[in-house]
């Protein structure tokens, strides 16, 4: 459970409401919600969260709804062509059943909340609740909690009405106390459209449509989604079967060969799909099982195929933790795969995510510290001569300089704004390096 005020890790409950989790450093927490549940828990179970954690998220919410001086925040969650019946019966619509409505429906809270303009009869309040958890995901975004890293929901209603562009010219940033900032990424010339993207840039355009229709109920036709090789990066793009260098595209759910024209059968690219991310989901962590992976698919899908690239980066993560956990000295087959990884997905990542990214910053990064230690190992064992060596340093100088440029918006406090400070002790150590070459 998360901090009724900070949301980081709890341990103790408040003394007061007896209901909201608290850390060790927070004695007190919003004194509407805590004065609420202090009459509340007659009627509700003071372990309602404690055995429901999901519903957190809509409680705080009805907590804003129910509390008169903050009712007027949440006249904008609410678009104006919403339309519940879109999402009855989805598989979103049956877990948001089962693990929220119905439990808050039996949890008796409804019948508290004593200013919420809520309608009678059991089916429309279920409706109600149904409506508050697509709204919360439709307005949410991914914050990164300040102490333990973990991924939190944060509603911004404000932003979350931007309007949504696979290739956003926008990037947000959140600080420590959670407040955000968007920054243009892109020069914006005046009259422009200004964009955020709502979805995984890193998905094909089959699975990032399907998402925004899932969350958002958006029919996204920006220029990405109209591009069946997805600027050029061949993402969703299929080998094809019939010549040797051709590539399968789907444009109106035709999967045609650019180069010889041949058709392949849209059940067998649904079928191939599936069964690839299975199997990606069933490799466990497990690195061989991923290159295995690796191997296999590589003649179904384009080098940049979102799903190969999902699997490269699994390899990558992997690498990186045997490489920090290993008590010898790195491995430099390890280290090469990882470059070789890191090679292979920037391009991609650049091409989708243009301007100022934290994403390709950070896999910059990850590039830069195999790089440098690569070079390091390589020059000590005498693989590479001094002036190589020299040379690669400022390789690595400008590398590290431009991942600390795109992260430039980013708040001193944030996780990213802690990336800038260990980047910079790179650039120490980088120009320590050089300089003892280059004053002798």
């Amino acid at each position: 459970m998360k901090c009724a005020k900070c949301c980081e890790d709890s341990f103790v409950i408040c003394k007061k409401c007896n209901f909201f989790p608290l850390c060790m450093d927070c004695t007190e927490h919003d004194p509407f919600e805590c004065e609420f549940f202090c009459n509340a828990t007659k009627a509700i179970s003071k372990n309602l969260l404690i055995n429901n954690y999901a519903l957190n998220s809509i409680i705080k919410l009805l907590m804003v709804i129910e509390n008169p001086k903050s009712l007027d925040s949440c006249t904008n969650l609410t678009p104006n062509n919403f339309k519940l019946n879109e999402y009855r019966d989805t598989e979103m619509w049956m877990d948001h059943a089962t693990n929220i409505v119905q439990p808050l429906l039996h949890s008796g809270l409804m019948d508290c909340l004593r200013n919420l303009q809520k309608a009678k009869g059991d089916m429309r309040d279920a409706d109600f609740l149904h409506k508050l958890c697509i709204l919360i995901d439709a307005n949410a975004f991914e914050v990164s909690s300040k102490v333990t890293g973990d991924s939190l929901k944060g509603l911004y209603v404000h932003a979350s009405k931007m309007p949504h562009h696979c290739v956003p010219n926008t990037a947000t940033a959140i600080d420590d106390d959670y407040n955000m900032k968007i920054y243009a990424a892109v020069p914006i010339k005046a009259g422009e459209v200004i964009y955020n993207s709502y979805t995984n840039p890193l998905m094909g355009t089959v699975q990032r449509q399907h998402h925004l229709r899932l969350t958002r109920h958006i029919e996204c036709q920006c220029f990405r989604c109209r591009d069946p090789t997805e600027l050029d990066t061949h993402m969703s793009s299929l080998k094809c079967k019939q010549c040797p260098d051709g590539y399968a595209i789907c444009s109106h759910g035709k999967w045609q060969c650019l180069d010889c024209q041949a058709i392949t059968d849209p059940v067998f690219a649904q079928k191939l799909l599936v069964q690839a991310s299975e199997d990606i989901g069933n490799a466990n962590g497990d690195v061989m099982t991923y290159e295995e992976l690796l191997r296999k698919y590589s003649s179904d899908f384009h080098p940049n195929h979102f799903l190969l690239i999902d699997i490269k980066q699994n390899i990558a993560t992997v690498l990186r933790a045997v490489l920090i956990n290993s008590m010898r000295e790195p491995n430099k087959d390890i280290l090469r795969r990882r470059l070789e990884l890191c090679e292979e997905i920037l391009p991609v990542v650049r091409a989708v995510i243009p301007g100022y990214s934290k994403l390709y910053a950070i896999a910059l990064y990850e590039y830069l510290l195999s790089f440098l230690e690569l070079a390091e190992l390589d020059f000590r064992s005498k693989e590479i001569p001094k002036d190589m060596y020299i040379e690669k340093l400022h390789v690595a100088r400008e590398i590290a300089l431009e991942s600390k440029d795109l992260l430039s918006f980013e708040p001193p406090n944030s996780p990213e704004g802690h990336l800038v400070r260990r980047i910079a002790i790179q650039q120490e150590q980088i120009e320590e390096s050089l300089s003892k070459f280059e004053n002798k």
